[in-house]
């Protein structure tokens, strides 16, 4: 990927203090990608790779003064939102974007619950969701975020892109599906890979906003977002990747 440094992603999502997820892993991904990152953050949490303890939320009126203040200089023309405390604040926050660039993609990763069992956002209020996913580019839910998101629409369309992650699936195919607003479904090929990482879903969205600005369309940028993610898995130590082992 060349380098540009007029290519800027903003990052909307909450502050793990390792590193492995939230804004450092998005912004850690970003860079890697060749991508100038931005960030907003949604909330303060206390965790390492193996736990999250607590999660204190900002308000909107902190989340709108960043915002604010980033508007007064860029325009964004990709955005990723990771975790968020409700539905009324991430439809504020998306509203709050378009209202700054009407074309802005959005990609939202769905993350409803951690991987050590900690509950993000729990009142899925369908007219809102659909409101939400009616105004966005992308979700990236895995396979028990996405049965959740359905159940709480109620036979309402998903009235936007998915890319259902293939990483909760048994067996070693880990390919993810990307289905479009018609229900067409296009195979990202993946196979297991046994190291486990925390945060793989937050750098999976930042990578494909990377390719996004970049000028990729959809499919390849959620591609290039696949392979990042395969190389992820084989870095670092422990549970903890390293982003600058990883060859763009």
């Amino acid at each position: 990927m060349p380098d540009n440094e007029q290519n800027i992603v903003l990052s909307v999502a909450g502050f793990d203090p390792c590193g492995g997820a939230g804004l450092l892993a998005d912004v850690q991904t970003l860079q890697q990608c060749k991508v100038q990152a931005m960030a907003v953050q949604t909330a303060l949490t206390a965790q390492n790779e193996d736990d999250v303890s607590k999660v204190i939320w900002h308000d909107m009126d902190g989340i709108k003064i960043q915002l604010d203040t980033l508007f007064r200089k860029y325009k964004f023309e990709v955005v990723k939102i990771g975790i968020i405390e409700d539905l009324e604040k991430l439809s504020q926050v998306i509203d709050l974007l378009l209202s700054q660039n009407p074309k802005v993609q959005i990609i939202w990763d769905p993350i409803l619950q951690s991987s050590t069992g900690f509950d993000f956002l729990k009142d899925l209020n369908p007219k809102l969701l659909s409101k939400v996913l009616s105004q966005i580019l992308l979700i990236t839910p895995n396979l028990p975020e996405y049965q959740s998101l359905a159940n709480a629409l109620e036979g309402r369309p998903f009235a936007t892109n998915i890319l259902l992650k293939g990483g909760h699936t048994d067996g070693d195919d880990t390919s993810d599906h990307l289905i479009d607003q018609e229900g067409n479904q296009t195979k990202i090929a993946g196979h297991r890979i046994k190291n486990s990482k925390h945060g793989t879903g937050c750098v999976l969205s930042s990578a494909i906003a990377a390719g996004l600005s970049k000028g990729m369309k959809l499919k390849t940028a959620c591609t290039f977002g696949k392979r990042y993610v395969e190389s992820y898995l084989k870095s670092g130590i422990n549970k903890l990747g390293a982003h600058y082992t990883i060859e763009i």
